[in-house]
């Protein structure tokens, strides 16, 4: 199956997985419009609080204060504590979802799925995983039909695969792009001894070059294409997940991306000495539009969406070296993108990770998911007007980190 776009095709992954949760309970979070179950933790210097009872929590909905009903102690997936009012049982069930946006194969995600079977993923849990080509399930029985080692080798093989597959579109505009800049640049190929011999970039003449900026603006308009995120399918994700019972767990890496762009200093040039031709100086003005990059999700609407849902959202942003391309600035592509996902992170009481080691960054989500308390209320005056109700989760002891979900919809 030949890959046309990779972002959206992970999207697309998602959906399709949906119908594999058919078989889940009704029971969505908030738990019914009587009872919000709220996902908390507390932590100090980075490390888990598991010493609180009902009485140090206070929660707040649109600023006003409510009371808790009943404190559920989640170690590991178990229940090790319950204080209050048995009114709804916990839930704990747990479905994880990994998402990988990478056109690159790291070897360090081999470490990252070793550690996924060997220390995360328990009897009864299931998990879904989306490549850039397609969605896979791991049935709930397959810890115990087959050996973890199995398990291991088959997903590290599937991914790498599926990464160098599924991205093979993008890196090859990339390297056209390369090529194109270091031509408009008037660069030779003998920077580059792999570098493909092309008729139409020769340097020299008006009309070579006009069709090779041309050639240029096609390849961006086809990246922009590919790496699109489409918000209409993150609000049906977080649609999907709503009815999971339990614990929903997504995690999401995510590969920082470079273009190359044609450097200030050419452009300047460029204009300078084709100022007379309009058509020329046409084209290079309107590469501008496309380097300026507008935001293609909203952020604030897909956060309450995944909160609403429940969902235990973590982003990891995998960092990679920018190549030095000559003619070429190789401009940061995810400005757009990586905000966007650390709001959604912080909404859902997940983490945000920036760095080199996404091995470390999944470890630290993997371990901050499995450990959590379960707050319950119910709403004082409650409403079902469909409006976005906030929460806010305090201690009355301080000196502790809090996170949890940002609220819910009232319907």
């Amino acid at each position: 199956m030949k890959t046309q776009k990779f972002f959206p095709v992970l999207l697309a992954g998602l959906a399709l997985a949906v119908p594999l949760f058919s078989v889940a309970s009704q029971t969505a979070s908030p738990a019914s419009p009587q009872v919000v179950e709220v996902r908390v933790r507390v932590s100090t210097e980075g490390r888990f609080v598991g010493d609180l009872a009902l009485k140090d929590f206070g929660v707040l909905e649109d600023g006003r204060l409510q009371t808790a009903s009943s404190l559920a102690l989640v170690r590991g997936g178990k229940l090790v504590r319950w204080e209050g009012e048995a009114t709804v049982p916990a839930r704990l069930e747990r479905s994880y979802t990994l998402l990988f946006q990478a056109v690159d194969w790291d070897p360090s995600l081999v470490e990252a799925v070793e550690y996924l079977f060997g220390s995360v993923l328990k009897a009864g849990d299931s998990m879904t995983l989306v490549t850039p080509v397609k969605p896979y399930y791991l049935q709930k029985d397959a810890l115990a039909l087959k050996s973890r080692a199995e398990l291991t080798m088959g997903m590290k093989d599937v991914l790498r695969k599926d990464i160098l597959r599924g991205g093979g579109e993008y890196r090859d505009l990339i390297n056209e792009l390369k090529r194109l800049t270091r031509a408009i640049s008037g660069v030779t190929a003998n920077f580059d001894e792999n570098m493909e011999s092309d008729v139409t970039m020769e340097a020299g003449g008006g009309f070579g070059l006009e069709m090779q900026i041309d050639r240029y603006r096609q390849a961006l308009m086809k990246m922009e294409g590919i790496r699109l995120v489409d918000e209409a399918k993150l609000l049906s994700f977080a649609g999907s997940l709503k009815a999971v019972p339990g614990q929903k767990t997504v995690i999401l890496f995510y590969q920082r991306e470079y273009r190359p762009e044609i450097n200030s200093g050419t452009m300047n040039r460029l204009m300078s000495l084709y100022q007379e031709n309009p058509d020329i100086l046409l084209n290079l003005m309107d590469l501008f539009h496309f380097y300026k990059r507008e935001k293609t999700f909203n952020a604030d609407v897909v956060k309450k969406a995944f909160a609403d849902a429940g969902i235990d959202f973590h982003f990891i942003f995998m960092e990679k070296k920018s190549q030095r391309v000559f003619g070429a600035t190789m401009k940061e592509e995810s400005e757009d993108i990586f905000p966007g996902f650390v709001e959604i992170a912080r909404a859902t009481g997940g983490t945000a990770d920036n760095s080199r080691d996404p091995v470390s960054a999944f470890k630290h989500a993997a371990d901050s998911s499995s450990d959590y308390y379960l707050l319950s209320y119910s709403p004082e005056n409650y409403s079902p007007d469909g409006g976005f109700r906030t929460i806010e989760v305090r201690l009355k002891r301080g000196g502790y980190q809090v996170s949890s979900l940002l609220g819910y919809y009232a319907k």
